[in-house]
């Protein structure tokens, strides 16, 4: 069972306190409307959830792919916001069922979190990964435009200049959201850094070794990450969303970068503190896609300040729409297919700064030489 981080521990680890970034006045520009948050049952989706709810909107909509995910948020927020009306839709944000819900229920905003986020996964896992981020983000944006929804996209700071499939999936659903900027519609990117605390993430699998007694496991000593709160990653999804006028990116100031090794270090005094033994760090090496340092700007970008001092924002350069629907029909057919080798290739034609590992090369080749099941299906019934 994963022991979540008391906000003054997450305070201690990350050197800085924890930015509060909504105003009551940002609650009250959501009060009353209708909200969509995909991948719902997420880290960030849920905690998106759960800080509108406290906003009371007239209508929140639930979007999840896994039911057991989707079954606890909206348990949860029976619970602790019984007034808020709930609807709940079970299915992948690629699939037709959102785009009825959408249609359907015609969202004031969308919050699209849905996304497979772990590095080392999607470099095994690239149709998936390219069916979920940035097909999944087409079709929602793609009806958040047609419906006249403001759109969020939650992205991260792995695409800037990414080295993994996860983020030049990002990257690519930035391009995707952009693509269709008009002047009614105006996506907005929000980009953030490692979420501290959340399902799967470095520190928690650092807390359970030292409390089971094993070595911390610390890819390098030397790799550093920007880190938030899931509650300042939802708040800035939110804030973002309200400041925004035009097609733009966001980031939150997270304060200076900090070295895994550290981090490692300002765990290990906490839970001493708390009575648990001491254990040594074991150093496993950078793992496919895993940068040495994250970046928040590349690709021409440049921060510049908004009217919030711990926000920052830039107006991304054009996309074009032409060049990113072919992208886009390229890679849904390849994904489909389950051809990886070809989605690889194709994703890195659309991200000319992606740089493939190697592990993602072979393993997107290996599956190349395997039928995809529904492909392997077909052959059998002809």
């Amino acid at each position: 069972m994963t022991i979540p981080f008391t906000d003054s521990e997450l305070e201690a680890l990350m050197a800085r306190p924890i930015c509060r970034l909504l105003t009551a006045a940002d609650r009250k520009s959501i009060a009353g409307t209708h909200v969509m948050i995909t991948g719902a049952g997420g880290s960030i989706g849920s905690e998106l959830c759960r800080q509108i709810a406290r906003c009371q909107p007239a209508r929140l909509i639930l979007v999840d792919h896994s039911e057991l995910n989707l079954f606890q948020i909206e348990r949860e927020l029976q619970q602790v916001a019984p007034a808020v009306p709930l609807d709940v839709v079970l299915g992948d944000v690629s699939r037709r069922v959102v785009v009825n819900a959408i249609r359907a229920s015609r969202p004031h905003v969308i919050y699209h979190a849905a996304a497979y986020k772990h590095v080392t996964m999607a470099e095994r896992a690239v149709c998936a990964s390219v069916e979920t981020n940035v097909i999944g983000t087409a079709v929602v944006a793609g009806v958040a435009r047609e419906v006249g929804a403001r759109f969020v996209l939650i992205s991260s700071d792995k695409a800037a200049a990414p080295e993994s499939v996860m983020g030049a999936t990002k990257r690519l659903a930035e391009l995707v959201a952009m693509s269709r900027t008009t002047a009614a519609f105006r996506p907005v990117v929000v980009r953030f850094g490692n979420v501290l605390g959340s399902s799967g993430s470095v520190l928690t699998v650092m807390r359970e070794a030292i409390r089971r007694g094993q070595p911390i496991p610390v890819t390098d000593p030397q790799a550093s990450r920007y880190f938030m709160t899931v509650g300042e990653a939802a708040s800035l999804v939110i804030k973002a969303g309200l400041l925004s006028e035009r097609a733009e990116t966001y980031w939150l100031d997270m304060g200076q970068p900090v070295t895994i090794g550290e981090l490692a270090a300002r765990l290990m005094a906490l839970e001493s503190a708390a009575g648990h033994a001491p254990v040594p760090m074991r150093v496993i090496g950078l793992r496919a896609g895993e940068k040495l340092r994250e970046e928040l700007t590349t690709q021409g970008l440049r921060m510049c300040r908004t009217s919030h001092k711990r926000i920052w924002v830039a107006t991304q350069p054009a996309a074009s729409y032409v060049s990113v629907a072919k992208a886009e029909r390229r890679l849904r057919t390849r994904a489909a297919r389950g051809d990886s080798a070809g989605a690889l290739a194709w994703l890195a034609a659309a991200v000319p700064d992606f740089r493939i590992s190697a592990e993602a090369s072979a393993v997107a080749q290996a599956q190349r030489a395997r039928p995809a099941p529904a492909a392997a299906a077909r052959q059998h019934v002809a």
